[in-house]
């Protein structure tokens, strides 16, 4: 799970601990997690850790900021979750014990598809929290490829017809690669330890009565979307608190322009030495004064 989607998922486990509920976080060894008494931890031996799920992140963002991620790079991708799941449906030991927990419910985060068959084999009943991007054709809801750009295509919800045409192009990639590359590697997984009653993945992934998208309509281009999909964007925002002294004289003596403030999210600290310092020349040409915290930069710059 990425370091983002936990500050997520940590949000909901002290929502439901508020409510009397007691959350399990199921992550491998060696995953860093402030611990809480919102929540416990279920360990498992798989092949990420804090170093080399870092390690392999700070790779894939870099050739995604420098445009070189390909769709083989992607399946790599896939290739270390299938793998990992392979670990955690084979570990015997990990699966009893989490049977015994007798659980009510499982998140799923489709990042990682392998929640799916966990609960499957759990026999649990399952719900996916998503963060918003993971909307597509397998859920079941419609997607007019007239004026709804497919994740990866750079298009918006304006298209000209040569726009549309790439837009299709990219739609039928994506259904192609899901239906005969993604959902196989998992089933072949279940095929291999036997999971009974037989189910495809296809149907593990709709058979979710509840999505919930971290996104909102204002941030989404306009879509058709189904009963059962709520937008739950925002559930991390706070009530204001007071800014440091030396931050609040800072901002109270911006110009008339005012300032901005930057947030690129957790993959902010897989970026490049070289991208940082060009993101802050240009932030640097702006007429506001910006507010941008990151580690990439030289102690001395304050942006």
């Amino acid at each position: 799970m990425f370091e983002s989607h936990m500050y997520i998922f940590k949000t909901l486990a002290s929502a439901l601990h508020e409510r009397g509920h007691h959350t399990v976080f199921l992550l491998s060894e060696g995953r860093d997690i402030a611990p809480s008494n919102h929540y416990s931890l279920q360990r498992y031996p798989g092949i990420f850790n804090s170093t080399t799920s870092d390690a392999f992140l700070q790779s894939k963002m870099r050739n995604i900021f420098s445009g070189r991620l390909t769709a083989i790079g992607l399946f790599g991708i896939l290739d270390h979750y299938t793998k990992n799941c392979g670990l955690m449906v084979g570990n015997h030991a990990l699966i009893q014990g989490l049977k015994k927990e007798k659980f009510d419910l499982l998140l799923v985060d489709p990042n990682d598809m392998c929640g799916f068959v966990i609960a499957h084999l759990l026999g649990v009943k399952y719900a996916v929290f998503s963060t918003g991007l993971w909307y597509p054709a397998e859920v079941g809801a419609p997607a007019p490829l007239a004026y709804v750009p497919e994740f990866n295509s750079l298009l918006t919800d304006r298209m000209n017809l040569l726009q549309r045409m790439k837009n299709t192009g990219v739609y039928l990639i994506s259904r192609l690669g899901v239906s005969f590359l993604v959902l196989p590697k998992y089933e072949r997984i279940m095929q291999k330890y036997n999971l009974l009653p037989e189910k495809s993945m296809y149907d593990l992934v709709h058979g979710s009565s509840l999505w919930m998208l971290c996104t909102d309509v204002a941030l989404e281009s306009p879509r058709p979307t189904l009963p059962n999909v709520v937008y739950v964007g925002g559930i991390l925002t706070k009530p204001a608190s007071p800014l440091p002294e030396d931050l609040q004289r800072w901002v109270n003596g911006a110009n008339g322009h005012g300032f901005v403030l930057v947030s690129f999210g957790a993959g902010v600290k897989y970026l490049s030495e070289d991208i940082a310092n060009k993101l802050a020349g240009a932030l640097g040409r702006l007429p506001q004064k910006v507010i941008w915290r990151q580690g990439l930069l030289d102690p001395n710059q304050r942006i």
